[in-house]
């Protein structure tokens, strides 16, 4: 739970107090302890777990601070689901539509009784906002902007799934003469496992003659906006895609800022005000003079720090690793010296060679049939090959088959497929016995992405047990599943336990799965020490 997180939290309590007219003095003081959760350099899930007195804090009495730790220790807040309940959620979607604040909102509730967008949109349309004080034509505009691109958020693709339209497109800008530079920024440059939209920076001769190439792309079904310096168009699968125009001057500063993350860029922008500088898109300055900006090491440098790669960028503690010079030397496609999970099927042959030729030492063939080991004994290479066995835990955290049946596999996996819905004990439990019995735990929480969150489980217990007795977590590859996500493999990877980044592979072209799941290795911290396939020899 980062300070962002809190913050957010208690911020839109806020909004939802003044939406619903309740006592001024309550609304600021929760404005008040999020402005200063989110500006402080204090870590409060740390000083929460460490039981510090956070009414010591300015403007933080005994309601605000047992309310913190109510949102620390649960990652939810009562008062603001309570709030949810009672405030209609269109008003709450309004609040993100720019001029847009809780007292406006509440002035279009108290006026026309409006409860949802689409409300919105017809009252703004057909001239009835007009008549409230302070709407005026250019708040109408941006009401209806605001509007349709709300209708288009909250979409959300798979990273892997973007991949491709992005790379075509940046490819399809570098074919026009004239552009010298296209850069992917945003979530996607972040490798996040999902993508809400894309934005590009292009320097270029010629920024219109490009924008008007790059709303002609194949993919793109309505041209939203063209500008002097950004232009906006949503693909045929209702992807939004920004291409803003940058010179070389600010390239650094606004690569670094579109990048973001957002809770990344608040913390270097308020460490550069400590250095009585100033950090936007288009540079770094020292008063109105312009020192640095055109790469983003001079950004960094700037305000004391080494380079952090984009994939850290998440305030997750790595400025204070480049303060400290702790940085990780994350993992690369290169370190990566073979795949520990690809299925025996009628392709496997195919696969086998498919690795050969990426150059890897190893691959573990796995069955889920305990009669398939001697077929997979039988199978020749140059590299090596070790049997695998997929074993189903059940309810109670035994397999699907003995000991004795297993016994002769190189690599025993366990996994659970029913009942994710157990108590969170009697989850961990089921794990903590399966673990006594197998070298690698499966996509430990279950998850898929946008479908289903995972299981409950005491991690860290699960954590605990797996590092003394040489256990190791799968980080599953397949592009809807990335199991373990970021931030379970940076706790893992804290803890001291092993992973291991598995394909799933069924041909070879899913070999390339290990990039997905490279992605999120890197995002959560991951060196080539902490993942068993990129070392010589794992079993």
């Amino acid at each position: 739970m980062t300070n962002a997180d809190i913050a957010k939290m208690l911020s839109l309590t806020a909004d939802l107090l003044d939406i619903k007219g309740e006592n001024p003095f309550k609304v600021r003081a929760y404005r008040n302890a999020a402005r200063l959760i989110e500006n402080s350099s204090k870590d409060f899930e740390k000083l929460v777990r460490e039981g510090f007195d956070l009414t010591r804090l300015p403007g933080i009495g005994h309601d605000l601070s047992e309310y913190i730790k109510e949102i620390v220790t649960t990652g939810k807040f009562s008062k603001l689901e309570e709030l949810k309940k009672e405030v209609p959620e269109g008003l709450i979607d309004m609040l993100s539509i720019e001029g847009l604040g809780p007292k406006r909102i509440k002035q279009i509730y108290d006026a026309f009784g409006i409860t949802s967008l689409d409300e919105l949109k017809k009252y703004a349309e057909n001239g009835e906002l007009d008549k409230l004080p302070g709407f005026g034509p250019t708040l109408i505009q941006k009401i209806l902007k605001g509007v349709k691109q709300l209708k288009k958020a909250g979409i959300r693709f798979l990273w892997a799934d973007v991949e491709d339209v992005a790379e075509d497109l940046r490819k399809y800008l570098m074919d026009f003469e004239g552009v010298e530079i296209v850069e992917i920024a945003g979530s996607y440059r972040r490798r996040k496992e999902t993508v809400g939209d894309l934005d590009i920076l292009v320097i270029a001769d010629d920024y219109m003659k490009v924008s008007e190439y790059f709303t002609k792309y194949k993919r793109v079904k309505e041209v939203y906006s063209k500008g002097l310096t950004r232009s906006t168009v949503f693909l045929d699968n209702g992807l939004q895609i920004d291409l803003r125009a940058v010179t070389k001057e600010s390239y650094g500063s606004a690569l670094h800022y579109f990048t973001g993350s957002k809770d990344h860029n608040i913390a270097i922008r308020k460490m550069a005000i400590e250095l009585g500088l100033k950090v936007n898109e288009y540079g770094i300055y020292k008063g109105t003079k312009r020192i640095a900006g055109k790469t983003e090491e001079e950004v960094y440098k700037a305000v004391g720090l080494t380079y952090i790669e984009p994939e850290l960028r998440e305030n997750r503690g790595e400025i204070e690793a480049a303060r400290n010079g702790t940085l990780p030397k994350l993992i690369t496609l290169n370190d990566i010296k073979g795949d520990l999970k690809v299925y025996f099927n009628e392709n496997i042959k195919e696969i086998i060679k498919a690795a050969e030729k990426r150059g890897y030492e190893f691959i573990g063939v796995c069955t889920r049939n305990v009669k398939d080991l001697e077929k997979i004994k039988s199978l020749k290479s140059k590299i090596k090959i070790y049997s695998a066995i997929e074993c189903v835990i059940d309810k109670d955290g035994e397999l699907n088959y003995s000991d004795e049946e297993i016994k002769n596999f190189d690599i025993v996996y366990g996994s659970i497929e029913d009942n994710f819905d157990l108590d969170r004990d009697i989850q961990t439990d089921r794990i903590l016995k399966a673990l006594e019995k197998i070298n690698i735990l499966s996509h430990p929480f279950c998850r898929k992405i946008n479908e289903f969150n995972g299981i409950d489980i005491d991690f860290e217990k699960v954590l605990e047990y797996a590092k003394k007795n040489n256990k190791i977590l799968e980080i599953d590859a397949r592009r809807n599943r990335l199991d373990l996500d970021d931030s379970k493999i940076k706790l893992t990877k804290e803890v001291g336990a092993k992973m291991v980044i598995n394909s799933y592979a069924t041909n070879e072209d899913e070999l390339n799965n290990i990039k997905y799941g490279l992605n999120q290795a890197r995002r959560g911290w991951a060196e080539r020490k902490d993942i068993k396939n990129s070392v010589k020899n794992p079993f």
